[in-house]
């Protein structure tokens, strides 16, 4: 598959709309736009090997939001040059085949508000860097190959509302630094390994409108956290799983809808000397 991208190379400026207005004769007047280039602006290059083997590059001007290398056959890039990228808003490497990918030149991207990185072939992610990124709303790594996610970087990215980490290879994940997301809504983390979840610290994120965990390996899940979770809408597990949750709970007046649903099968556990007991 030949991953070239043809870009046409434009003044290193930037334009600046101006309007004008012509005159032809009888036939009255129009107005037209036109850019004038005016501003300087740098270049930036990003380098990336395809999966044929070949070298190919990116180039766009700083002042674009948006920069999507998403569908390219990537196999290896640096993201060096983005540290120039100041504006930058949205970055998307989807459906490449990247197995290692180094963040830190995105503590520059302090306007960073989505990161998508999903289907590629990543084993391991250091989110260090990005809790320099205080305006992150989106992570996407759902599709790769990943055993662990450390999340405390994200414990600073307090506008963040989706993370989604399905389709990996994940046996355990804290989900402690999540307790000050308190703005998250979509946490996605189906499709993985995951043998045993504790969502004690997900109390505080009273927004929480999307759990899903089905397709793991969980036997047990208490869910009293959820029980105070009034804008939940979709909570998944597998139908074998059991749902525990403090006997108190069953005596409250409302039931997210999703809790509501599933009310008949919770095992309601009663604590006896600092042990749970059905």
């Amino acid at each position: 598959m030949n991953s070239a991208i043809h870009l046409i190379t434009l003044p290193k400026t930037r334009p600046r709309v101006v309007e004008q207005e012509y005159h032809k004769g009888n036939q009255g007047s129009f107005r037209t736009l036109w850019p004038e280039w005016n501003e300087r602006v740098s270049r930036l290059t990003i380098r990336y090997i395809a999966s044929d083997g070949e070298r190919y590059q990116f180039e766009k001007d700083d002042y674009h939001t948006e920069i999507d290398l998403s569908g390219h056959s990537i196999m290896s890039l640096s993201l060096e040059p983005l540290g120039h990228c100041r504006r930058l808003e949205k970055l998307g490497l989807n459906n490449n085949l990247i197995e290692e990918l180094d963040f830190t030149p995105l503590i520059s991207c302090s306007q960073l508000r989505i990161l998508s990185v999903t289907s590629n072939r990543l084993t391991e992610i250091d989110l260090g860097p990005l809790s320099q990124c205080p305006n992150l709303e989106a992570l996407e790594l759902s599709h790769n190959m990943l055993t662990e996610i450390d999340l405390s970087p994200l414990s600073e990215c307090k506008n963040l509302r989706w993370l989604y980490a399905s389709g990996n290879r994940l046996e355990h994940i804290d989900l402690s630094p999540l307790a000050k997301v308190r703005n998250l809504q979509y946490l996605v983390l189906s499709s993985n390994r995951l043998e045993d979840i504790d969502l004690n610290p997900l109390e505080s994120v009273k927004d929480l409108r999307y759990l899903h965990l089905n397709n793991n390996r969980l036997t047990n899940v208490d869910i009293s956290v959820l029980f105070g979770f009034e804008n939940l809408e979709s909570l998944t597990l597998d139908p074998h799983v059991v749902m525990s949750a403090n006997h108190r709970l069953r005596h409250q007046h409302y039931f997210p809808e999703p809790i509501s649903e599933m009310l008949e099968s919770v095992e309601w556990q009663h604590e006896q000397l600092g042990r749970s007991t059905s």
